[in-house]
């Protein structure tokens, strides 16, 4: 556990490789990452497997946002707010996490001017992920939404992991069925995915990008 916890510090662009005080949680999956951190007023840390952030819609949907790993950060943004997190993170099958005091890290803003440096860095990157993904979630057409939803789940080999069915994918969406199955069997054909057992492939995640910007172009 003491290697995981040094992994995470070591791979984390906020700490860089500094370890401060804190404590470690396993999950299982499914579980909320983001209720224990409020509970005990802390930010975490991801040290072992992944977790999924999902935003909450007013009508109970929820939208996958991004996939914390190794070294990342969450409820950074928080750190000065009196509510909890907004958005909620759930383990992707058995994690763990660090989890480190908010009244620890103010006070490492105020006496370390590297780390306020590092701190102010990460929450300008995050404004702007997710400005990127709100452009993305915007689109309209069934074909734009599926392209959106598969650059935003895709790991680092190009891969996305289809959790459930294409049909609970479908309502996630907001389009139908058919339409769903219509756009896979077009990206296929085309050669923009590929379908396996370990999920969808993108050989060439930019040609996924230009059909998203421009519309008018043809598979």
């Amino acid at each position: 556990m003491q290697e995981c916890c040094q992994a995470a510090f070591s791979r984390s662009p906020l700490f860089a490789g500094r370890m401060v005080e804190c404590h470690t949680k396993r999950f299982a999956d499914g579980e909320s990452l983001s209720d224990y951190a409020d509970e005990f007023s802390c930010v975490g840390l991801m040290s072992v497997g992944l977790a999924d952030v999902w935003c909450p819609a007013p009508d109970g949907t929820m939208t996958l946002l991004n996939t914390i790993r190794l070294g990342d950060c969450f409820g950074i943004a928080y750190l000065y707010g009196t509510s909890g997190m907004q958005t909620q993170v759930r383990a992707r099958g058995n994690c763990e996490a660090v989890f480190i005091r908010k009244t620890l890290l103010q006070r490492l803003l105020i006496t370390d001017a590297f780390f306020a440096e590092r701190y102010f860095t990460l929450c300008n990157r995050k404004l702007q992920f997710l400005l990127g993904r709100i452009t993305l979630l915007t689109a309209q057409s069934c074909r734009n939404r599926l392209i959106a939803y598969l650059l935003l789940n895709r790991n680092d080999d190009g891969m996305v992991a289809l959790r459930g069915t294409k049909e609970e994918l479908a309502s996630r969406l907001s389009v139908s069925r058919a339409a769903i199955y219509r756009e896979f069997s077009a990206m296929q054909k085309s050669g923009l995915i590929e379908m396996d057992k370990r999920g969808i492939r993108l050989p060439d995640p930019s040609r996924l990008e230009a059909l998203l910007y421009n519309d008018s172009q043809g598979m």
